[in-house]
């Protein structure tokens, strides 16, 4: 039988889970004194003391809008198709989910903060500079003590200012989209086209790999252009792609080390970007992706960058933690310690 709960003090916890998740798997979770509450979505105004999140990368996705640089930790639960971003935090499996939901009912000392990577628009951050609020009428005193009256009243200024305001707020939230593992385009997002019709016990035994080789068969390079920030200056990279792949995690496609150095709390995002080549190489070469060492191959370069832009000679899907997300041109970074999440151990 497994451990009894040991709770330091009464925890709400917010239960997100999958649809093929049953309440057998939720039940070994419940614990004295800690209120769990099934939910399908999370408010950002209205976040519990934790969020434990039944599925997979994209699961884990579509919640972190709401608890991006929320005091709200996350402890994900490896039950779908594609358990990336669990993979990176240590969490291999369900039962190592569990340990550490006991360790953080226990001690609370074992939540981590990491960075969460940033999709944009490459415009998006120069035309919020460009505007400007609208002067309001000088109201101040003048020299002898006096208050002139206004030339026109202040209340539509204020009103226009809060309504900017509020605006931006909305308008950020679509412009700016989380995501926890790693974000590409080329073969990786035709594959996840393949891979999202598959039966979900296929995606969980080898579907990516399927897919990818089913996508390699049609697929046709596009030429990208990639400009990135690094520590030493602007790194440039042109000409048709098999991957371009950007993130703060190393896994992507269900235990493929894509960014092997990558590490989820350095403030910097891994670039990999791999040139296309005839695809008898890339049948030869695929399973090296799985252990990292394909950064070791003459058509691939790799980067650690704090920004980087991506282009192309026409609008290519860009997908992120397994979803589709949107298509290029975008620009990507590190949201440096942007979420709180439960490991198994300090």
């Amino acid at each position: 039988m497994p451990a009894a709960f040991t709770t330091i003090s009464g925890v709400r916890a917010a239960a997100i889970l999958h649809p093929y998740v049953g309440e057998s798997v939720l039940k070994r979770f419940r614990a004295p004194g800690v209120e769990i509450f099934q939910r399908n979505v999370l408010e950002c105004n209205d976040l519990p003391d934790v969020a434990l999140v039944f599925g997979g990368d994209g699961s884990v996705n579509r919640l972190l809008h709401a608890l991006a640089h929320s005091q709200c930790p996350l402890l994900p639960v490896p039950t779908g198709s594609a358990n990336d971003f669990a993979r990176a935090l240590g969490i291999g499996s369900r039962g190592e989910a569990l340990l550490a939901w006991k360790r953080y009912l226990a001690k609370r000392d074992n939540v981590r903060t990491i960075d969460l990577g940033v999709l944009t628009e490459p415009e998006a951050e120069a035309s919020d500079a460009e505007w400007k609020p609208p002067v309001p009428t000088m109201t101040f005193a003048d020299p002898e003590g006096r208050f002139k009256k206004p030339e026109s009243a202040l209340a539509p200024h204020i009103q226009h200012n809060e309504m900017r305001h509020a605006v931006r707020l909305a308008e950020q939230a679509r412009e700016r989209i989380y995501f926890a593992s790693v974000a590409g385009v080329g073969l990786d997002a035709a594959a996840n086209e393949y891979a999202s019709r598959m039966p979900r016990w296929m995606k969980r035994t080898g579907g990516y790999a399927i897919s990818a080789m089913r996508a390699l068969t049609t697929y046709k390079a596009s030429t990208i252009t990639v400009r990135a920030e690094t520590a030493s200056g602007t790194l440039s990279i042109s000409g048709p792609v098999l991957i371009a792949a950007f993130g703060n995690s190393p896994f992507f496609g269900n235990g493929m080390r894509i960014l092997p150095r990558a590490r989820v709390d350095d403030g910097l995002l891994d670039l990999c970007f791999v040139r296309d080549v005839p695809k008898s190489r890339v049948i030869r070469e695929f399973p090296k992706l799985y252990s990292g060492r394909h950064t070791e191959l003459d058509v691939v370069e790799y980067a650690q960058v704090m920004s980087v832009v991506i282009e192309s000679d026409k609008p290519l899907p860009v997908c992120a933690d397994g979803e589709r997300v949107g298509i290029t041109p975008v620009r990507a970074s590190a949201a440096a310690r942007a979420l709180q999440v439960i490991v198994p151990a300090p």
